[in-house]
């Protein structure tokens, strides 16, 4: 019996012999392995074609990978004010809890709450609101550590958290953050000076602290410094 030869190119299938449109995904990719098979009798095109090929992969993986970390940070962004919101900051705040259960740390917790700010929104409307709130997170995150962490919980919320931080030093830290918020303003061409005024309350962690006990002492501490007089001086810690 007569053998009959065949070589790569007698696989790719012709135009003219009606089968081109035929075949599914899995005959696609037995016709690309024919065709690599056929440019390996040509090794420096083969070689060629492979490192251009892997390079196209290498840079469409990290196109993904880079959209991947952009949607991952959307989810945990306030979008209006940059600063994290209440999703990011409570993964950020459980992690630090854990920290501080592991190695013996201590650090404070601070809740502000922007005062009478629905009345700044029904004088003055919403876009001089959102820009009382932008003014308010750029101040938070350009007067805080670069470790520490600065968020919007929600509507004129905000908080910070102080990490592997001495008590006494941040409770100073703390009078100064407050006293600098109360004395922002925001100027309109329209509206003119707008006075920003805050409350915050403290609450101190340490390597036993509860999460949940955290958040609701530094919430109670913010509203009993809402009740008090002459905010800006006086603030409440819960220890």
């Amino acid at each position: 019996m007569r053998q009959v030869k065949l070589d790569a190119t007698d696989l790719v299938p012709s135009h003219n012999d009606g089968l081109a449109g035929t075949y599914d995904a899995t005959s696609e990719r037995f016709w690309s392995f024919a065709n690599i098979a056929r440019r390996a009798q040509q090794p420096e095109r083969f070689v060629a074609d492979t490192l251009r090929y892997a390079k196209d992969v290498e840079q469409h993986i990290l196109t993904l990978n880079a959209r991947i970390a952009q949607l991952e940070n959307l989810t945990v962004t306030d979008e209006l004010t940059g600063l994290l919101n209440r999703r990011g900051f409570a993964n950020v705040l459980q992690r630090n809890l854990l920290s501080a259960a592991r190695y013996d740390e201590g650090g404070i917790l601070a809740y502000i709450d922007l005062d009478n700010f629905k009345g700044t929104n029904d004088r003055h409307g919403h876009q001089i609101g959102d820009l009382v709130l932008c003014s308010v997170g750029r101040y938070l995150q350009q007067n805080i550590r670069a470790t520490d962490y600065a968020a919007r919980l929600g509507g004129d919320e905000f908080a910070i958290l102080f990490v592997r931080a001495e008590h006494a030093p941040a409770h100073e830290r703390a009078r100064q953050l407050i006293r600098g918020l109360n004395k922002l303003s925001i100027t309109s061409p329209e509206e003119g000076k707008i006075k920003v005024h805050a409350s915050l309350g403290i609450a101190l962690y340490d390597s036993t602290t509860d999460m949940d006990d955290l958040l609701d002492q530094a919430d109670k501490a913010m509203y009993a410094n809402k009740r008090k007089v002459g905010r800006t001086v006086h603030l409440s810690f819960n220890d």
